[in-house]
């Protein structure tokens, strides 16, 4: 079986070999017959990859152990549907994951842009083409899924129990297609300037593209934020790691990508900017898998040393170069005239703005994260940078980004609204913002930080708000639907504050109580009276589950119990925790089993209070649901 999954991803190779060299002389020559031939030779691979991917699947669903791929991430007992998800738990898997996925896209734009212009369209598909072979070529060569054991063995190593959850299902496979659709994107931005094209028709031609790919990236980075809050049993759920930042770092470039593209196409400003971002956004999600399967870095998330590392940055290394060949001599015809300066009274002075920070905050993050190298590199001891640092060099970023998000809703273009009348619009914001902090500070939650950040906070939200109902009062509700891509914006910007309250309350105002008592006995947390039972033991399919049942009573009311566990998987010898949850919009108690002896008869809790915790999550579907929307019809260019 080996075998054949690994002669589809030979043919692959080949028929991606075929097409990048035939899109490159369509490109050269504007050959439409080598151009179509580049087509068939295009989905070849797709066919290529799917069938080699369908053989991985089917391998680790029937256990197919001499296989060392399946070995290594299930065994018998595994349930089924974590069976599956093994395709992408590997390093070896999820390359193949991931080169299949830009495949598969080379496709739908093969057939999207039949009638475009042989030289535009073959140099888009010729960066898809390049990208997929990248990758066929690690899964060859470097890490193959499919290489056989000599031997079968009669049962595999098992997956590990972190990875046994349901967000594992589905945290990957968004985080890959957020990455994946910036392949596209950039393939556009490097035709147009292959094609000295210096219109935004680009630019408008991959907006449903871009912010499909930046709506499942936003999904991949919230979904693993969940996974690591309800598995990792530690009560949050960011915590700055290299492998979390890696995945924030291309959606805060292509955040600032859909805002610079928009000047584009609307003021045909910010040209330079939106090549660059749609540049930095692909590489950044290469670097963000340099970092994790390179094993330059330590974390939780990362695979093993291996020499992965060093073929992602030649690739980064290779395709940057290619676009910057073609970039420099578009530089004078894609810049800003020199006579026209930004106002940042103004919609298009606070986009150009807003780019920068997310350039300086991408640029702090990146830096905080890599430190270890670059210190490695001229020091005997290796410097890491802790939550602080991202906490105190963020913040401001965020507050001024919130302050953008706020006023640009409210300001014209070119800023040619009376002065006196935007000091108007700002005043219901401006009120808020101070009640807000007045509020934090008299109930003894006035921290200077949070505090600040809550005003800036509740200024946004008032503002977008303020906006929206001057809109509808003008022009009827009519204007909601008639307008989308505005008020989508709008949409995700209210979704962003929403995860901004749920993010400082989490962050500054949580509780967390540690206790050891005997069963039967009860402690006090958070306005709860918590019983706890005595240890019971279960067994499961492929572990014994240790769990406390925790009478939570409000008053002399029972709520409800929750059952805090210890799992003990067959095959690792180290216990996990599955914590229990109760959710509400005020906050999530979380209880932890930390401890438990039968013979000494106690049982040790770590309760945690989070509050306004699940705004996060609610937060995360606004924005989506507003992304989706703003690109659900055609648009109007006068808001």
């Amino acid at each position: 079986m080996g075998q054949l999954g690994n002669l589809f991803q030979i043919l692959g190779l080949f028929a991606g070999f075929a097409a990048f060299g035939m899109y490159a002389y369509a490109v050269a020559t504007q050959s439409k017959e080598n151009a179509k031939l580049a087509d068939w030779f295009m989905l070849g691979q797709t066919a290529a990859a799917s069938l080699a991917s369908c053989v991985l699947v089917y391998a680790l669903a029937t256990g197919y152990f001499k296989m060392e791929y399946v070995a290594q991430y299930t065994d018998l007992k595994l349930p089924f549907v974590y069976k599956i998800s093994g395709w992408w738990a590997g390093q070896a898997g999820s390359l193949l994951f991931w080169g299949w996925l830009v495949t598969v896209f080379a496709a739908i734009e093969i057939f999207r842009t039949k009638n475009y212009d042989t030289k535009y369209r073959s140099a888009v598909l010729a960066t898809s083409a390049l990208t997929s072979t990248f990758f066929l070529i690690l899964t060859i060569f470097v890490t193959n899924p499919f290489h056989e054991l000599d031997f079968f063995p009669p049962d595999g190593l098992g997956m590990n129990p972190l990875l046994q959850n349901p967000g594992m299902l589905y945290h990957p496979p968004t985080l890959f297609l957020g990455y994946v659709g910036f392949t596209i994107t950039v393939g556009h931005a490097l035709a147009a300037l292959m094609s000295r094209d210096t219109s935004a028709a680009w630019a408008a031609d991959t907006r449903k593209w871009t912010m499909i790919t930046w709506v499942f990236l936003t999904i991949g980075i919230v979904l693993g934020g969940e996974w690591a809050y309800v598995e990792l049993g530690w009560g949050g759920y960011w915590a700055w790691d290299p492998v979390e930042n890696a995945s924030l770092l291309p959606w805060l470039t292509s955040t600032a990508l859909l805002h610079s593209a928009f000047m584009y196409e609307r003021k045909g400003r910010l040209k330079i900017w939106t090549h660059m971002l749609a540049l930095l956004s692909f590489e950044l999600c290469l670097f963000g898998t340099y970092i994790t399967r390179s094993g330059v870095l330590d974390s939780v998330h990362t695979f093993s040393k291996s020499p992965l590392g060093y073929f992602f940055l030649f690739f980064i290394v290779l395709t940057t170069a290619i676009f910057v060949r073609y970039l420099m001599p578009m530089m004078q015809n894609l810049a800003d005239k020199d006579d026209v300066k930004f106002n940042f009274f103004s919609r298009d002075g606070l986009f150009f703005l807003s780019n920068w920070l997310f350039l300086g905050l991408t640029i702090v993050i990146l830096v905080g994260t890599m430190m270890p190298v670059l210190s490695g590199m001229v020091m005997s001891d290796k410097i890491t940078v802790g939550i602080p640092y991202y906490n105190k060099v963020s913040a401001p970023f965020f507050m001024l980004l919130l302050l953008a998000g706020g006023l640009a809703p409210l300001m014209s273009f070119g800023g040619t609204e009376n002065r006196n009348e935007l000091i108007r619009k700002l005043m219901p914001s401006t009120i808020a913002m101070v009640l807000a902090m007045v509020y934090l500070a008299a109930t003894g939650k006035g921290h200077p930080l949070p505090m600040v950040l809550t005003g800036f906070t509740t200024f946004s939200l008032v503002t977008i708000i303020t906006r929206i109902v001057s809109s509808v009062k003008a022009g009827g509700v009519s204007v909601l639907t008639s307008n989308r891509r505005f008020f989508g914006g709008m949409i995700v910007h209210i979704g962003v504050v929403m995860v901004a309250y749920g993010v400082i309350a989490s962050s500054f105002y949580n509780l967390q109580k540690d206790v050891v008592v005997a069963p039967g006995e009860q402690f006090e947390f958070a306005g709860y009276d918590l019983k706890v039972g005595d240890i019971s033991f279960r067994q499961m399919q492929n572990y014994v589950s240790a769990y406390a049942p925790v009478s939570v009573y409000k008053g002399d009311k029972k709520v409800l119990t929750l059952a805090p566990e210890r799992r003990f998987y067959e095959k690792n010898e180290e216990a996990f925790a599955e914590v229990a949850i109760n959710s509400k919009l005020t906050g999530d108690l979380y209880l932890i089993l930390s401890s438990y002896s039968k013979t000494e008869n106690y049982v040790g809790i770590q309760a945690v209070y989070q509050p306004f915790i699940t705004w996060i999550w609610i937060g995360c579907v606004v924005m989506v649901l507003g992304g989706l929307y703003g690109i659900s019809g055609r648009t109007k260019r006068d808001a």
